[in-house]
């Protein structure tokens, strides 16, 4: 029987692999591109939906003490560039993939995580995993739709992570 860790990480990997493939349709595409005045640049969004594995992790286990180590945290991974954007977004999956993949299931339902931003109880990983993986979800989401309307010729089959080559 397969542990907890495994099928939660395999979803993971599952949404990280299309969103990489939504990353990816951004080449050559204006990266200054914002589809209304008073949102972010195509850019923000590609580096934010990027450091979320090198983010969150940290977060829920409480390394990133508050907002403004968070926003230094986000200063550093910040790259210009689709590829090296893409870079940072395949070191933070590498990285939960290794700190996932020996977790036994008392670890991960373990309540011993609580983020900066919380002031409830401790929850588990099994709380925080599924809250985590549909964080890169709507941002591959929102990436998509900028895309979109940028003009870049995305469909459904780009946001199921399916490529025709």
């Amino acid at each position: 029987m397969p542990k907890i860790s495994d099928v939660m990480l395999n979803m993971f990997l599952h949404e990280s692999n299309q969103a990489k493939v939504v990353l990816e349709c951004a080449k050559n595409t204006d990266l200054n591109f914002v589809p209304k005045e008073g949102m972010r640049p195509l850019i923000a969004l590609a580096n934010h939906l990027a450091q979320i594995p090198s983010m969150d992790p940290y977060m829920y286990r409480g390394e990133i003490a508050d907002a403004e180590q968070a926003q230094a945290r986000e200063k550093e991974l910040w790259r210009d560039g689709i590829d090296r954007i893409i870079s940072v977004f395949d070191e933070g999956v590498e990285s939960v993939k290794m700190y996932f993949k020996d977790m036994s299931d008392d670890e991960f339902l373990k309540a011993n995580l609580r983020p900066f931003y919380e002031q409830k109880e401790k929850k588990s990983w099994g709380h925080y995993f599924a809250e985590f993986t549909t964080h890169i979800a709507m941002h591959k989401m929102q990436l998509w739709m900028y895309l979109k309307m940028a003009g870049v010729a995305v469909d459904m089959m780009t946001y199921y992570g399916i490529t025709s080559e």
